[in-house]
């Protein structure tokens, strides 16, 4: 047997010593802790930036292509089955072969998509592009949520998964943000992909370099107190129990009805981050340009929104009750919004669109604590696993959202969907009930 104190020891001593060895086999703490955090987050906005680079710039791919928004939900709807099918398989990965194969390739993967989508000569080869690269995503999903888990012990975690939150608003300012400020030196869509893919490249070779697991021993040990409980030499789980341990996850009912949180919130979230600027630009007659600019201050203002709820779901140990927060307030603004008329003023528009931003800032975060928490209680080596089921449940908030939205934007007009979104987001709060943890802050002993 391989000695890991030595190497467990240099790397405490060396900030860089870790990366002598193929895995961590110590909890790391302090700086080290935070630098590896702050790759996983790199790495995940990038991606989500990757995915989500179409949304400012769909009016000219339609219009490029002479396509139309119903035609352009089947692409989606299609994409969002794959990617479940990829969720499915590839989150086994994520604790059988560890995070960091998927959290690397998936980039490198973009990289190519996004230069082969820069010269696709036709729709369907985008959009088979399109699809491709949703399959790789949802193996990037559960390993990035399941590594952030193991980070960090219960407190302190929804501050984690503020970061990672972080993650997915850095991406999606990032498609807002660049195309608002490149549209105008570069008109069309195709400048958005050669951008993606110089992204791409330079960030994955960034994780390759400097990445590196946490061992199945050390994952095993994160408990809710300590950050790491001693474990005898003896008592430490080999790769293949740890993985086969990891298997009751999938027969627990609560945490397949705390799963469902996802669907809803995923529907709300894409609605956001794929086509509010298509409704802008359509419903209230902005150009491409400003209406990705209004569409950037929900991003900007969730991003402060996502740590403080981060801060609070921490201090007070009520993750149910911010997420259920999250979800009345944020409904709210949805339904107020849909009842915003033509014609309403661009500033008011970016205070409604703020406010829907801070409000939605308290969901993700703390629901995230409490699924990790939940399937933690289970067996913690299926966390991975159990952030597959969400990877692929998502999927079918797509697969309503992409088919639904063109048929109902088409017959109704863009306020009745949003009018749907805001329900979605009320839901989120009945769900959130299934997970554990209590209401109520609940007094600490001395």
């Amino acid at each position: 047997m391989t000695d890991v104190t030595e190497p467990a020891t240099e790397s405490r001593r060396h900030f860089w010593g870790y990366l002598k060895h193929r895995q961590i086999d110590f909890y790391p703490t302090g700086r080290l802790r935070w630098w590896l955090l702050g790759l996983i987050v790199l790495g995940w906005a990038v991606e989500q930036y990757e995915a989500l680079k179409n949304g400012p710039v769909l009016v000219y791919i339609l219009a490029d292509f002479d396509k139309s928004l119903v035609q352009w939900g089947y692409v989606a709807a299609l994409a969002g089955l794959v990617y479940s099918v990829g969720a499915i398989i590839l989150s086994r990965a994520a604790d059988r072969f560890g995070r960091r194969p998927l959290m690397i390739w998936p980039v490198f993967a973009y990289v190519v998509i996004s230069i082969l989508g820069a010269m696709a000569p036709s729709f369907w080869t985008l959009a088979f592009l399109v699809t491709a690269g949703s399959f790789m995503m949802a193996g990037m999903n559960p390993a990035v949520h399941a590594a952030s888990r193991d980070l960090t012990p219960r407190m302190g975690r929804a501050m984690v998964y503020a970061w990672v939150s972080l993650a997915f608003t850095i991406g999606a300012l990032m498609s807002t943000a660049i195309a608002a400020q490149t549209l105008p030196i570069w008109p069309g869509w195709r400048s958005q992909y050669w951008i993606a893919a110089g992204l791409g490249g330079f960030t994955a070779l960034i994780l390759l370099i400097f990445y590196r697991d946490l061992s199945v021993r050390i994952r095993g040990q994160i408990h809710q107190d300590a950050e790491v409980a001693p474990v005898a030499e003896s008592q430490a789980t080999s790769t293949e129990n740890a993985y086969d341990d990891g298997r009751i996850i999938y027969r627990n009912p609560r945490l397949w009805l705390l799963s469902l949180v996802i669907v809803f919130w995923a529907l709300t979230y894409v609605t956001v981050s794929g086509y509010v600027p298509t409704y802008l630009a359509q419903h209230y007659e902005l150009d491409p340009a400003r209406a990705a600019s209004v569409t950037s201050w929900f991003w900007i203002v969730f991003t402060v929104s996502v740590f403080l709820s981060g801060w609070l779901s921490d201090r007070l140990m009520v993750r149910k009750t911010i997420t259920a927060f999250g979800g009345l307030t944020t409904g709210l603004c949805f339904l107020i919004g849909a009842l915003l008329p033509v014609g309403t003023p661009e500033s008011t528009l970016i205070l409604i669109w703020s406010l829907t931003g801070f409000f939605a800032g308290f969901i993700y975060p703390a629901w995230c604590a409490i699924y990790s928490e939940t399937a933690e209680a289970i067996s913690p080596h299926g966390v991975g696993r159990a952030f597959g089921i969400t990877a692929t449940l998502s999927p079918i908030s797509g697969l309503f959202l992409n088919l639904g939205l063109p048929r109902v934007v088409e017959s109704f007009g863009w306020p009745a969907w949003m009018l749907i979104a805001g329900v979605c987001c009320l839901c989120v709060s009945v769900l959130v009930a299934f997970g554990e943890g209590p209401w109520w802050p609940r007094k600490r002993q001395r």
